[in-house]
């Protein structure tokens, strides 16, 4: 194929074209955000005032504003809660305009998709209806994985074969797909590291031989505009396909997006381990990548992230969040639970490595010195950034663990280090006959859990 009508060249060449209008300024931004190498904004309480006001001041000159002007109508409280203008200055970069004209687009979209009953309440899943609560359900929508990218950015998921085939499920599957969607992004802008960061999407194309109707165009183009008006910062898009068949579906996609977001999307052409290959190339957890060869999907991590949500959602009607608790832990936290999931995270991995390079020492002290050592390991892990989380069941959200509890995981870690070694040496010991171990004594630590 010719490569004026190439589509993987074709995308590629919108892109460039957006990127060329661009400043040099602006053009360093989109790649730093693509490879999630960019600074944040550096909060200060006067930065934050400051923003505020002018952002308020912007409001009040806005003239297309009537859903804005109806939810200060129904609630002054809802509108003007801090909170909430915070995440609106998060997701533009702290630019008071933009962030106004953003949350004036928020209450238009979410007037047109909720209706004036919902316009000043904070969306649950049992307010989205039936139909999009089942499309969430299903695992056919688009998945949050349980792990941020290496660079702390949440990502969100979605296997466009799978969302375009609701459509003929639904009698009006552009809004119940638009508001299931709605939904999941907004509570990616729930989580504060998300709002200063921003989140990565990808668009999963692969077997995505769909028809390209009307009705599955004018839901991809639904969705798209949503994002322009949520409180959350796009800042990295990747579309892949192993053919060129959604080539135009992509070109939708690109040209219905606001500028911002239309210079950091980058496409992706080739087979599923080669499309996997690159999302990990930009940070991307592929073990996390919900998505099979085989066409399957992986629902397991998402229906954990539903479940966890309606209890967020409950334990609210009646109580407030903990302090600092997330919905996701960052990379250099350290998570408390069994199995493969909590010993791959890249926490734990870290902190293996700590446990390792200490553990002749720790195996060699008394237990008042274990102690010791188990709390310097603890202050290691702080002084890079990390906390001690585990998932506090009752509101569905990762909190941070008492001190004692922390010395306890790294103790523990100590304990499992000693029996995979002493496993290790009777494997060797009963290959050659010799006794290559230590003793199996169990090491003691006090409060050890």
């Amino acid at each position: 194929m010719s490569g004026n009508t190439d589509p993987q060249v074709t995308n590629e060449k919108l892109i460039a074209d957006e990127l060329s209008k661009l400043s040099f300024k602006e053009r360093g931004e989109a790649y730093e955000d693509i490879h999630g190498v960019s600074d944040q904004v550096k909060e200060t309480p006067e930065l934050i005032q400051s923003s505020l006001d002018q952002m308020n001041h912007q409001l009040k000159l806005l003239s297309d504003k009537y859903a804005y002007n109806l939810a200060e109508s129904q609630s002054e409280d809802y509108v003007t809660d801090r909170r909430l203008r915070l995440k609106f200055l998060r997701a533009t970069m702290f630019d008071p305009k933009v962030a106004a004209s953003r949350m004036a687009g928020y209450f238009r979209r979410k007037l047109d998709l909720f209706g004036l009953e919902k316009l000043v309440k904070n969306i649950t899943f049992e307010d989205l209806g039936e139909d999009s609560m089942n499309a969430i359900s299903h695992g056919m929508m688009h998945q949050v994985l349980p792990s941020r990218d290496t660079q702390g950015r949440a990502v969100v998921c979605g296997w466009q074969k799978l969302f375009l085939a609701q459509v003929d499920r639904f009698n009006d599957p552009v809004k119940t797909l638009t508001k299931a969607f709605w939904y999941i992004l907004t509570s990616v802008a729930d989580d504060e590291e998300t709002q200063k960061k921003g989140f990565v999407f990808v668009s999963y194309a692969v077997d995505s031989n769909q028809p390209s109707d009307a009705v599955r165009r004018e839901t991809l183009r639904s969705c798209a505009t949503v994002v322009e008006t949520l409180p959350v910062r796009t800042t990295a898009a990747h579309f892949c396909s192993d053919s060129q068949a959604a080539a135009a579906l992509w070109r939708i996609m690109i040209v219905s997006s606001p500028t911002y977001t239309r210079v950091r999307i980058r496409t992706h052409c080739g087979s599923h381990n080669e499309i996997k290959y690159r999302l990990m190339s930009f940070g991307i957890p592929i073990n996390d990548f919900p998505f099979l060869e085989r066409g399957d999907v992986k629902k397991t991590n998402h229906l954990k992230w539903i479940e966890r949500r309606k209890r967020k959602e409950e334990y609210l009607k009646t109580h407030t969040l903990p302090k600092n608790a997330v919905d996701i832990p960052s990379r250099v936290d350290v998570i408390l639970g069994r199995g493969t999931p909590f010993n791959s995270h890249p926490g734990n991995k870290r902190l293996h490595e700590i446990v390792a390079d200490h553990y002749d020492e720790y195996d060699r002290e008394t237990r008042v010195g274990k102690t010791k050592i188990a709390e310097r390991i603890v202050a290691t892990v702080h002084a890079y950034g990390g906390k001690f989380m585990k998932l506090e069941d009752e509101c569905g959200m990762w909190i941070e663990v008492t001190s004692l509890d922390s010395r306890n995981k790294v103790a523990h870690s100590f304990r499992r280090k000693r029996e995979f070694s002493v496993k290790g040496s009777k494997a060797v010991q009963g290959a050659t006959g010799e006794d290559c171990g230590r003793d199996n004594k169990r090491l003691r630590v006090p409060n050890e859990a």
